[in-house]
């Protein structure tokens, strides 16, 4: 067993207990909490002592593209459109396996530096994401972006693409040993990239394996629009017509929903996956997260892409998430700090099934965490409420190292354990002259 002794440890349990001055010990073998006292054990194997530090949970990055750093800085201030149809398909109609590979590489690296140790991705080429993931030894639920209508494919087609991927992820799992590390969902990429009848096929495939669904959803006011005219619902009120609402649903922004949409995503347990820079950025809206909250609707936080974020700082989307509320609201009370940090934690581990596993730092979970720093931290003094001072005065500067199943993965000082960070930066350079290049793009 490893022991850790910080100065505070925030739990994020059920009680959101915050203990002081107390031991962390971790399974070496199985990378489980086994420990947590006042009280120094009898037997351990190390003791590393962490005085003015707080042990946080692992942040949790519930939806993302992070292959997408190979885009980021391509095209900003743009609408959705213009965004997506003149500069990032075109581009992403270039990628290689091997590019997606390295770009996703860089970005885990990204995350695993803002206290990132577990994501739920959507992206092409997506077993190489896998093997990103394995290599670097973080935690993710990856999704196929499937979107029939999109390519111009058959729904049969598409959706054997899909099924395609689940048995790669099948395997490599096996291959690599990571059955607590890597997870697979169903990745619809949405009601207007998706026909029908792709959509009813994975709903019956979810049901049959009893396997999640990631979807973008009610993201863009045009989005509702193009809805009421095509099929005269909103992309909510289509799929809960299709039977596809459900505690497996992991839906990505949901921005434009009334009480009754909120109403259905709550009685029929969907998960909503809040990305609050990204919509700011691309001027999409503001999800309507406080009145969430009060129907009891899960609401965890993400990221997005880097190319529309354009970071991966989940730290930072704390920060923005509860600001953003209070003004949308016109009410200093919404989204509170201990709401956010729920957000970033815990309601990312629900959202993606794992909050038996992940999400908070209780024994028999995994040993994900992350040691901040406050003596380095000015903004840490004075400590009326740890809750404010880490959402609204830190930020992931101050992030000492990042742990992982008991593992440090990542140390300010010394770097990253499982990344070449140098030769990474220098071939995503390399791929990214490439692309502008082979997409008629290059400066």
């Amino acid at each position: 067993m490893i022991l850790l002794h910080p100065s505070i440890i925030v739990t994020m349990d059920k009680h959101m207990s915050i203990l002081k001055n107390n031991y962390l010990g971790i399974d070496t073998e199985t990378g489980l909490i086994e420990y947590i006292s006042d009280k120094k054990p009898d037997y351990f194997d190390e003791l590393i002592e962490l005085p003015n530090k707080i042990i946080l949970p692992g942040f949790i990055n519930s939806h993302t593209h992070v292959a997408m750093t190979l885009l980021r800085g391509l095209k900003d201030d743009a609408n959705l459109q213009e965004w997506l149809m003149q500069y990032i398909l075109p581009v992403e109609k270039k990628l290689k396996p091997s590019y997606v590979y390295h770009g996703a590489l860089y970005g885990v690296a990204e995350m695993l530096k803002h206290g990132i140790t577990c994501f739920l991705d959507m992206y092409y080429h997506e077993i190489e994401v896998a093997k990103a993931v394995a290599d670097a030894g973080i935690r993710a639920m990856l999704t196929y972006g499937s979107a029939d209508i999109f390519f111009k494919r058959d729904p049969e087609e598409e959706f054997k693409i899909a099924e395609k991927f689940r048995k790669e992820i099948e395997d490599l799992i096996i291959e690599r040993k990571a059955h607590d590390k890597i997870f697979f969902a169903y990745g619809p990429h949405s009601t207007y990239g998706c026909s029908k009848e792709l959509l009813e096929l994975f709903r019956d495939a979810s049901n049959e394996r009893n396997m999640r669904i990631h979807i973008h959803l009610s993201e863009t006011k045009d989005e509702v629009k193009m809805s009421k005219e095509k099929t005269g619902k909103t992309p909510v009120e289509y799929l809960a017509d299709l039977g596809m609402l459900s505690p497996k649903v992991m839906a990505a922004h949901v921005v434009w929903v009334n009480d009754k949409e909120i109403s259905l995503l709550s009685k029929n347990g969907v998960h909503v996956l809040h990305n609050p820079s990204s919509n700011m950025k691309l001027a999409s809206g503001v999800c309507p997260v406080d009145k969430m909250f009060k129907a009891r609707v899960n609401v965890s936080l993400a990221t997005d892409g880097p190319a529309s974020n354009n970071r991966l700082d989940l730290w930072k989307e704390m920060y923005i998430a509860s600001l953003l509320q209070k003004c949308f609201e016109l009410d200093p009370v919404a989204l509170n700090a201990k709401e956010a940090m729920r957000m970033a934690t815990i309601n990312g581990a629900r959202a993606l099934g794992l909050g038996n596993k992940i999400g908070s730092i209780e024994i028999g979970k995994f040993g994900d965490f992350i040691v901040v720093d406050m003596e380095k931290a000015l903004e840490s003094t004075p400590r009326h409420n740890i809750y404010s001072m880490i959402v609204y005065s830190l930020d992931s500067r101050y992030i000492e190292s990042v742990w992982i199943g008991g593992k440090k993965l990542y140390d300010a000082r010394e770097g990253f354990y499982t990344i070449d960070i140098e030769n990474l930066r220098n071939k995503v350079e390399d791929i990214r002259q490439k692309l502008l290049e082979e997409a008629g793009l290059a400066r």
